[in-house]
C-alpha cells in the first residue's frame, strides 16, 4: 500500500497540533503559568539548603528530625523537585515546622563533612546513607540514626505523604501501608 507524502505530512501536523493543544491546556501548564489565580498555586521562594553538618547541629539542640536532601546541579529531577514542591507554601510550612533542612551534592569531592567520628566528601556521605541516584531524600533521627530514605521524584502528593508520615513519627510503630490505610480511612 503506498500512501502519498502529502497526506503523511497531514497527519503528522494533525498529531502535532492536537498534542500541542493538549500541552497548553494541561492543567500543570495553566498552573505555571499562574492562570487559575487560587492562593494555593502561588508559590513560594526557594528553599535556602543548610549543609549537612549544620542540620544535624540543629537537630541535636531542637529535637526535629533531619532531612537531607541528596542532590546534584546538573540534575534535571533535582530542578524540578526544586522549583515544583519545596517551593509550595504548604510543603515548606511542613519541612520548616517538622524537620531540619540539609544538603549533600554528590558531585563535591573536595569539601570534607563529619557525621559520627567520619569524615567523607558530600558524594562518598551520599553514598554511605544508600543513595544511588538523585534526587533521594535521607531521614535521620536528631541523634543522627538513619531512618530511612526516598529515591527519586515524586508530585506533592506523594511527597507529603511521606513527609507527613515521617514527621508526625508514625513510622515508630506502624509502615507506610498501615500510615496510609488508616488516613484513609480504609
Amino acid at each position: 500500500m503506498h500512501v502519498h507524502p502529502g497526506t503523511l505530512i497531514r497527519c503528522h501536523a494533525a498529531i502535532f497540533v492536537i498534542l500541542a493543544t493538549a500541552l497548553l491546556w494541561s492543567p500543570s501548564t495553566s498552573r505555571a503559568q499562574g492562570s487559575s489565580g487560587s492562593d494555593s498555586d502561588t508559590l513560594a521562594s526557594p528553599i535556602e539548603w543548610p549543609g549537612f553538618e549544620t542540620a544535624i547541629e540543629a537537630a541535636s539542640e531542637s529535637g526535629k528530625i533531619v532531612l537531607i536532601d541528596i542532590f546534584s546541579p546538573h540534575c534535571g529531577w533535582c530542578r524540578k523537585l526544586q522549583s515544583e514542591i519545596y517551593t509550595q507554601p504548604h510543603v515548606q510550612e511542613y519541612v520548616n515546622e517538622h524537620f531540619e533542612l540539609g544538603r549533600l551534592d554528590i558531585t563535591v569531592y573536595s569539601d570534607s563533612v563529619a557525621y559520627r567520628g567520619y569524615e567523607m566528601s558530600q558524594a562518598a556521605m551520599a553514598a554511605s546513607f544508600g543513595s544511588r541516584g538523585t534526587p533521594t531524600t535521607i531521614f535521620l533521627e536528631s541523634n543522627g540514626d538513619y531512618i530511612t530514605r526516598l529515591p527519586g521524584f515524586h508530585e506533592t502528593a506523594e511527597f507529603m505523604a511521606v513527609l507527613r508520615y515521617i514527621g508526625s513519627r508514625a513510622y515508630e510503630d506502624q509502615t507506610f501501608e498501615e500510615y496510609l490505610s488508616a488516613i484513609s480511612g480504609d
